[in-house]
């Protein structure tokens, strides 16, 4: 038997506090516009918010170049092995002022990881205060490995320029701003046969980068107003199949024709395939480049060719 409902003239809201399936029908319209106007919102507003959300973006730390100074070469005098163990005030003062002039500006005066200068490196600059998450380990020795190899993929980078002694007295300094491990005489002996430091080391000369980096523009700079020239005339005929076929895979144009001259790649086809084949990145091309025909690596040989000769 059917059973209506009688139709309600108005509603009757002491009965709906009662029926709560009813009340959820009266109000579940209204969940659906809140929701929708929160929705509009936020979609409106997407850009602040997720402007006020999002990290900031840290530079990646594989490009940090750390500067060294202009350094003699020479051979470096061997090391007390005696000074790992038992470090001496005055050595522990030496590191101290090499800590402050060479670390502290991105692991902090207090060795804590919050020097200025280590506030946009990904990952952070080292805590020495905590004992967790040393890449290469928290032993002297490890420690040196450190100094003189640094830290591939971090704002680590080698000082092997510094003389071993001042790479022992930083590590000395170091030690003491927490508990470290024990030094044994093992770790010792192992030290020394890996690095040589009872024998003396033979170092190169040190020129700063910008120094190097300026000599070796100086020294090419001839095959860089060429290939600034290749550039200009390339952008000239834009629809050349060779200028096509550069702007298509070249990552770095300029690298793209100084290479190409350096390597005296214009003389032989067959060379040129096997190097672009090999190395697309060195010489300035995208690893996509694999990808053309034997035709259109020819296309893109005679262009060289031409447009740097």
């Amino acid at each position: 038997m059917n059973q209506k409902r009688k139709i309600e003239d108005e509603i009757n809201f002491k009965e709906l506090i009662k029926t709560p399936i009813r009340l959820f029908g009266w109000v579940y319209p209204y969940f659906i516009i809140v929701l929708l106007i929160l929705g509009i919102f936020y979609v409106k507003n997407l850009t602040q918010i997720s402007f006020n959300e999002q990290p900031v973006i840290l530079p990646d730390s594989s490009g940090v170049i750390k500067e060294i100074p202009f350094k003699k070469g020479g051979v470096m005098p061997a090391v007390d092995l005696n000074l790992i163990e038992n470090p001496t005030s005055d050595l522990i003062s030496q590191g101290k002022k090499l800590f402050e002039t060479t670390c502290a500006s991105c692991h902090g005066t207090e060795g804590k990881g919050d020097g200025p200068a280590g506030a946009a490196l990904n990952p952070k600059p080292r805590n020495f205060h905590s004992a967790d998450g040393w890449v290469n380990g928290r032993k002297f020795n490890d420690m040196y490995k450190t100094l003189q190899e640094g830290i591939p993929n971090s704002g680590m980078v080698a000082y092997e320029y510094l003389s071993p002694k001042d790479r022992i007295a930083i590590i000395q300094y170091i030690r003491t701003l927490a508990d470290f491990p024990k030094i044994t005489k093992e770790e010792v002996v192992d030290l020394d046969n890996t690095y040589k430091l009872s024998k003396g080391i033979v170092e190169p000369n040190n020129i700063p980068v910008e120094v190097a980096i300026e000599k070796i523009s100086n020294e090419n700079k001839d095959l860089l107003l060429k290939a600034e020239q290749a550039i200009k005339e390339m952008s000239d005929s834009p629809q050349n199949e060779g200028a096509l076929l550069v702007n298509k895979f070249a990552l770095d144009k300029k690298r793209v024709f100084v290479s190409f001259l350096k390597a005296d790649l214009g003389k032989n086809f067959q060379q040129f395939v096997t190097t672009v084949s090999s190395e697309p990145n060195d010489l300035g091309f995208s690893p996509l480049i694999v990808q053309l025909d034997s035709e259109k690596l020819r296309k893109l040989f005679e262009f060289l060719v031409k447009i740097t000769s």
